[in-house]
């Protein structure tokens, strides 16, 4: 995975250069044919537990990042249709934000910037980005909007998955599966709640941990794993035997 996933040219958005720029609807999700684990943020565990497995994977920088499990690394996303659109009720939000990102440029400084290759975004179809008079539209005001809550809550998630590694809570999990045509599946490194060790942590723990919320999102993630074996059964026919799944960072 590259660090955006399927952000491919992002430039910061200025309202000289980009004065006369559209962006049509996004009323399909192409762009995310090849994501196969996308990075969550607290505030949607509950949406995405109903209908994705939950895990945990450690980044190449160390950082742990939760995710939606949404294939097998290598294969495709197995939530869209052949139409691109997504078939679960519920879309992550590092889906829907795109083609916005915001990008770190200082300290405590983050840029607007989109994806200059998004096959949405032209000079003749959709809706303005900026007005006559340089003034972000409300397209962009919906986007900034959206991108700021995601950020808010990437903070909670950051806190939220350091607590439980430094509870040293999660254990190295596989996930096997025997299809109908006798094909053996496993998904290998993924990292989950040890239920053993949940159930052992201070009584004061837990009930810091019931108060904030926190005990709540690791009673989704648990409860989501039931869908790991169900993904591997969607599995087409090419998928390899064994699939080890990367972590991108929340950007």
């Amino acid at each position: 995975m590259t660090t955006l996933l399927f952000y491919k040219n992002l430039v910061a958005l200025d309202s000289e250069l980009h004065r006369n720029l559209r962006l049509a609807p996004m009323d399909q999700f192409r762009f995310a044919a090849d994501a196969t684990a996308l990075p969550v943020v607290v505030g949607e565990f509950a949406d995405l537990a109903r209908q994705n497995a939950l895990a945990f994977l450690r980044a190449q920088d160390g950082e742990l990042v939760p995710v939606a499990l949404v294939g097998l690394p290598g294969g495709k996303n197995l939530y869209l249709d052949k139409k691109g659109q997504w078939t679960a009720p519920y879309v992550p939000a590092f889906v829907r934000r795109y083609p916005f990102v915001f990008a770190q440029t200082g300290p405590d400084q983050l840029t607007l910037c989109v994806d200059r290759d998004c096959k949405q975004l032209g000079p003749k179809a959709g809706e303005r980005l900026f007005d006559d008079q340089g003034q972000p539209t409300p397209r962009v005001q919906q986007a900034l909007a959206l991108l700021a809550e995601f950020q808010r809550q990437h903070a909670q998630t950051r806190s939220f998955v350091q607590r439980l590694d430094g509870a040293g809570l999660l254990m190295q999990a596989q996930a096997d599966a025997r299809l109908g045509d006798g094909r053996q599946l496993s998904l290998q490194g993924l990292l989950v709640v040890d239920e053993n060790k949940l159930r052992d942590l201070p009584a004061d723990t837990l009930k810091a941990w019931a108060h904030s919320g926190e005990l709540g999102l690791v009673y989704a993630h648990l409860l989501s794993l039931g869908h790991l074996v169900e993904l591997l059964r969607r599995q087409p026919a090419a998928t390899p035997a064994t699939a080890t799944p990367q972590a991108t960072p929340q950007s």
